[in-house]
């Protein structure tokens, strides 16, 4: 079950926010999704894919990390599932990552896909690659997978790579837009794409770049996926990125629990039709000076 904010033995609980599954669902028979609040089950391929996204892209109980509260949201979209990925994962050098990641398509493959992302940074960032270089190689595992498989695939990936003291995050964007970071005292600082997308040129590689950014303590980060943004009125009028940043300023000072939720839920109320593409939040914040507790 989702778990609280408080802190605990000098560590915080990280919240998270999915779609929940209800409590003894069946998912061998049936997938459980939750469209803007509204709980029913799928068919055989959405719940495939449901199985992988929520059993194996997310950790059934999260993991606290010192220094930082996180909060993760996450929703199914109405009909086949897609390739929507938040990851938080802490090395043993007391490191931690971020990664937020939009694979292209619908159902299992997309789910497979995204599994690949989510283990794939994992595995080249626990060699000790910075984040340019684990873009690099993620995007030579993509392409070679989706030649053998014979299929069309990319993504869009963020991986921020936060340092043990929790002051600097080293981070590449491959052509994921929607990141903002928040000083204590600043106005919200959307960070700057710093690669192609994932999986795209056979020969691009040497466009794959990285930032440093400064982390002053109390720092918000907040990323979503194009759910978020992509959200419509209409035919043409979308949430867009002037009112994802105008709810980050307005909840900037609230948990980081109520901020992903909150960024959710005017999405989705500013829609006329149900949610056709997957959600995915994750807020971070970092600890306050003097102490190893962020503020949830």
């Amino acid at each position: 079950m989702p778990t609280t904010g408080e802190a605990r033995d000098g560590e915080l609980r990280p919240i998270v926010t999915p779609a929940a599954i209800p409590q003894g669902a069946d998912l061998t028979r049936q997938s459980f999704v939750s469209v803007g609040g509204e709980h029913r089950f799928e068919h055989r391929e959405s719940r495939e894919a449901a199985e992988v996204l929520v059993e194996h892209l997310f950790a059934p109980t999260p993991v606290p990390v010192a220094g930082i509260a996180y909060a993760i949201h996450y929703q199914l979209a109405e009909g086949r599932a897609g390739g929507d990925l938040v990851d938080v994962y802490g090395f043993d050098n007391a490191s931690v990552a971020f990664t937020v990641a939009d694979i292209s398509g619908k159902g299992t493959r997309a789910a497979i896909q995204a599994a690949m992302v989510k283990y794939g940074l994992r595995a080249y960032a626990s060699e000790g690659f910075n984040p340019e270089k684990v873009l690099r190689s993620l995007d030579r595992l993509y392409l070679e997978n989706t030649a053998f498989d014979q299929t069309e695939s990319f993504a869009t990936v963020f991986f921020g790579h936060l340092d043990a003291e929790r002051t600097t995050m080293t981070y590449a964007s491959a052509g994921h837009e929607s990141v903002v970071l928040v000083p204590p005292n600043g106005e919200p600082i959307v960070l700057d794409v710093t690669a192609p997308a994932v999986g795209v040129f056979e020969d691009q590689q040497h466009l794959f770049k990285q930032r440093n950014v400064a982390l002053a303590p109390g720092a918000l980060l907040v990323a979503v996926t194009d759910g978020i943004t992509e959200s419509r009125r209409g035919r043409r009028e979308f949430f867009g990125m002037e009112r994802f940043l105008d709810v980050v300023r307005e909840q900037r000072d609230a948990q980081v629990d109520v901020v992903a939720r909150t960024i959710a839920d005017r999405a989705l109320a500013f829609s006329d039709r149900p949610a056709h593409d997957d959600i995915a939040i994750l807020v971070v914040r970092t600890a306050a000076t003097g102490n190893g507790d962020a503020r949830a």
